[in-house]
């Protein structure tokens, strides 16, 4: 009898041991998983980590990169506003100088050197066609210069906004390679784009002179092409119907004859 319970007791005994095994190899496997994790939360923090220092690196290389461009844009601003400032001064000098030289000239040569001087400055920027209109105000002002209607316009126009600049055409060789071209061109009514400087109309009289001094045929659609216009017939007659156009027209003989 002893003997069975003693056996009893050994066999519950050895139960117990191996549930306390068990539960133990349970709590390991739990924490093996705990540890395993918290290595995998390591390890995605170490990735954030690195990111986050990487983005750091890139958003100080911008900053850098942005403070050389504002550092640039600084200097450009600073290089306009010099120019600019040398220009007014050299349009007043230049005003003074030509308010003396225009003192002794006669008022239409004074008339012509400001229309070419106008004429060019048509395609310079807003600051710069502001300065010009002031400056030569102030000189006809200054020396009572009277100025004639068409070119009055156009000082006045100055300051407007002026439409995009026209491409470079290709000029004929017959036309690009006349003598009458060239008068034209140095006498400031041709720019530098080969497009007319004066009024649809007056670019008219002026592809009939040229045509009639050059033998082209066809004139309209020869000039409609280079100058990038249309209906080229009906500028003309407008330009016949106009009394100014008579001016014009003599100031077109004294430039090409």
């Amino acid at each position: 009898m002893k003997e069975e319970l003693k056996t009893g007791e050994l066999l519950e005994a050895a139960r117990e041991a191996r549930r306390r095994l068990e539960r133990e190899q349970e709590e390991l496997m739990e924490r093996a998983e705990q540890l395993k994790d918290l290595m995998t939360a390591l390890e995605a923090t170490e990735d954030v980590l690195q990111e986050n220092e990487r983005l750091e690196e890139e958003i100080e290389q911008q900053r850098s990169q942005h403070q050389e461009e504002k550092e640039q844009l600084r200097q450009q601003l600073q290089d306009e506003k010099d120019k600019n400032t040398k220009l007014e001064m050299q349009l007043k000098e230049m005003s003074k100088m030509t308010a003396s030289v225009a003192g002794k000239a006669s008022q239409e040569e004074v008339q012509k050197a400001l229309r070419v001087f106008v004429n060019k400055s048509k395609r310079k920027k807003m600051d710069k066609r502001i300065a010009v209109k002031e400056m030569v105000l102030e000189l006809a002002n200054a020396n009572g210069l009277a100025l004639p209607p068409d070119l009055a316009a156009t000082i006045d126009s100055l300051d407007d906004e002026q439409p995009p600049e026209p491409l470079p055409s290709e000029v004929p060789e017959v036309i690009a390679k006349s003598r009458y071209w060239q008068k034209l061109k140095a006498a400031g009514l041709i720019d530098d784009n080969n497009q007319p400087t004066v009024s649809r109309p007056e670019a008219a009289l002026m592809a009939e002179a040229l045509a009639k001094r050059i033998g082209i045929e066809n004139k309209w659609k020869v000039f409609e092409q280079l100058w990038q216009r249309n209906n080229m017939r009906n500028d003309f007659n407008t330009a016949l119907e106009q009394k100014k156009s008579l001016e014009f027209q003599e100031r077109l003989k004294v430039i090409l004859d």
